[in-house]
């Protein structure tokens, strides 16, 4: 399949897999990737808090769209497809997914903590029966808010970030509350770092009933996490999705064992789950990254590993400390008036101690010169 080709995308699948359900075709890695997506919707108040009840997806479309404050729960940010509306519906409507059941939505905001979470478990087989069948628990990926942005920087610093912790936990509880179901995990962007870590921290028994963990795009970890018998346990289980010309899938590093698939976008926009090439029942696939992904990967690495974790943290918040001088929420509220909010950040730049600014521009520049160096060795 080449560019040129007409695409066909997770939208296409639910019109073509309309009819089959699960038990007639099995559960693959494009309705993995359509559970992850539908993550990214408000299910607050319309799917339970708890395991202790669901909802069909049909039903849950249906009052979805006819809810009092669709508009406001459709209002996704400039940063997630407003196709993932579309997505809905359409699941809604099929055979395959209409009958799935919808438990556990759960949505954490806490820009105190820094953190930026929510989950929901999809249950696939026969739930009339408690424990049976299988579930997918999906991890949302970050959304427009800034404190959700924030978090997956401090990744760079951190053992362990809040929204990971409450992933660890919440798996733990699915898997009790399905204690003999087959358990797959997923997420898209950030969402596919919380499904690995949870799955490492899961205990070993329930570590017996999972299948699959799947990681869209999502970025990695550091080597010595890689090397740890509770990373180790899962590696067989992780399938790692990445676009062509991945950047976020590129932060930190992973397991050598991953899938490379065909979109039709351009650079970053590649991140858009919606712009992925599906063929049949799986991606349509690229033998390699693009070669400006796998120069990213290797500058980034390298530069991240030669500086210290307190010059990491400081980095990180004298950029958010920039974007704070905003005001700004949200990623879309920075875009209402950019070029407002870009005088505002290069205003709170020159306010900056000289020596959190010279070490800030320093940060940056060494970032530049491990590209350069990197590049240079690629050329020799």
């Amino acid at each position: 399949m080449n560019k040129e080709s007409k695409k066909f995308d997770i939208c296409d699948y639910i019109d073509w897999r309309d009819d089959l359900t699960f038990e007639v075709s099995p559960f693959n890695e494009v309705d993995a990737l359509i559970f992850c997506q539908l993550s990214y919707l408000n299910f607050s108040n319309l799917v339970p808090a708890s395991f202790d009840s669901s909802i069909k997806l049909s039903e849950l479309a249906k009052i979805f769209f006819a809810s009092t404050d669709f508009e406001s729960r459709s209002d996704l940010g400039v940063l997630i497809d407003k196709k993932s509306i579309e997505l809905l519906k359409k699941a809604g409507e099929s055979l395959r997914f209409g009958d799935v059941d919808v438990t556990a939505f759960v949505s954490e905001y806490n820009a105190e903590k820094e953190e930026q979470f929510s989950a929901v478990t999809f249950v696939t087989g026969d739930s009339t029966v408690l424990n049976k069948g299988q579930i997918f628990v999906a991890f949302r990926g970050t959304d427009d808010t800034i404190v959700g942005w924030k978090e997956d920087f401090n990744l760079a610093f951190l053992d362990e970030v809040p929204a990971q912790a409450d992933a660890a936990a919440y798996l733990e509880n699915a898997s009790s509350a399905f204690k003999k179901s087959e358990i797959f995990v997923g997420g898209h962007s950030k969402g596919g770092n919380l499904a690995v870590y949870a799955s490492a921290s899961l205990n070993e028994k329930a570590k017996k009933n999972l299948v699959n963990v799947y990681n869209f795009d999502g970025p990695g970890f550091s080597q010595n996490d890689l090397d740890s018998d509770k990373f180790f346990s899962v590696k067989s289980k992780i399938r790692s999705v990445f676009p062509q010309f991945s950047i976020i899938g590129m932060l930190f590093h992973h397991y050598d064992s991953f899938k490379i698939v065909l979109s039709d976008e351009k650079f970053l926009m590649q991140h858009n789950p919606f712009s992925w090439f599906v063929k049949g029942v799986q991606f349509a696939e690229k033998d390699e990254l693009d070669s400006g992904s796998e120069l990213f990967f290797k500058s980034f690495n390298k530069w991240f590993e030669e500086i210290q974790p307190e010059q990491r943290e400081q980095f990180v918040e004298t950029i958010f400390g920039l974007l704070d001088s905003t005001n700004a929420v949200s990623n879309t509220d920075l875009s209402k008036d950019a070029l407002k909010n870009t005088g505002k950040i290069i205003k709170a730049f020159a306010r900056l101690d000289s020596e959190i600014r010279d070490s800030a521009v320093k940060l940056a520049g060494d970032f530049v010169k491990t590209v350069l160096a990197v590049k240079r060795d690629e050329l020799e």
